[in-house]
């Protein structure tokens, strides 16, 4: 199971600090949360704060757009290099023309749901993607609890991403973000989850890493 702690949950007055902190293997990536204020009720930070980022940690970063025009927004983040750049299905006009601008920088394209948009629309989606995350929280603000139709949700999908498999070799990231704990992350593992997001749970705690470890030994429980 690979984990992403979103730095929204981290210390902010200690940001630098805690990223030098975070380390490999239990850290996997960083998880960026860009929040345009319109998008989602909140606002959180942009490019500027994500170069710093970058300048603090060899981790890669997992650079997630919560933004009304991520046609506008996505270009501004190719200079990171990032593992992947993340738009919601929700605000994009043209999905698979952004995807194919993001892979054309070398990056992979990642393709975000909210909790209410139908899974079935991946289907026809599946191939010019590598990422799919799944808000299992309605997105916005962290420290929700996991949402009860997401196990429905991520079946649905397991149903898919079958079929898909069957047609092609092209493989997917399947990514969950919201409410991941270390007591729900077996059944995710099992569901079929890669990889979490994990903001409150990994920065609860004095030492992130340690907490990484135990959402990661608690993936292989069942």
């Amino acid at each position: 199971m690979l984990v992403s702690p979103s730095i929204l949950a981290a210390p902010l007055t200690r940001l630098g600090e805690t990223l030098q902190q975070l380390k490999k293997p239990e850290i996997d990536f960083i998880h960026l949360d860009i929040m345009d204020g319109h998008f989602v009720p909140a606002l959180t930070f942009g490019e500027q704060v994500a170069e710093a980022v970058k300048r603090e940690t060899p981790i890669p970063l997992d650079v997630h757009l919560m933004v009304e025009h991520p046609e506008k927004e996505v270009p501004k983040y190719f200079a990171l290099e990032p593992h992947n750049i993340t738009f919601h299905y929700e605000a994009a006009k043209a999905p698979i023309r952004l995807a194919e601008t993001i892979r054309k920088a070398g990056i992979k394209a990642g393709l975000a749901l909210k909790p209410s948009t139908p899974v079935d629309i991946l289907e026809d989606l599946y191939p010019y993607f590598d990422l799919f995350l799944f808000m299992t929280v309605e997105p916005g603000y962290y420290g929700q609890p996991f949402l009860q139709n997401s196990w429905h949700r991520l079946a649905r999908f397991a149903e898919i991403r079958q079929r898909c498999a069957e047609q092609s070799d092209h493989e997917v990231i399947l990514e969950v973000d919201g409410g991941v704990t270390e007591k729900n992350i077996a059944r995710l593992a099992e569901a079929g989850v890669d990889m979490v997001v994990a903001g409150a749970f990994i920065f609860k705690a004095e030492d992130p890493n340690l907490q990484a470890e135990i959402l990661k030994q608690a993936a292989h429980s069942l």
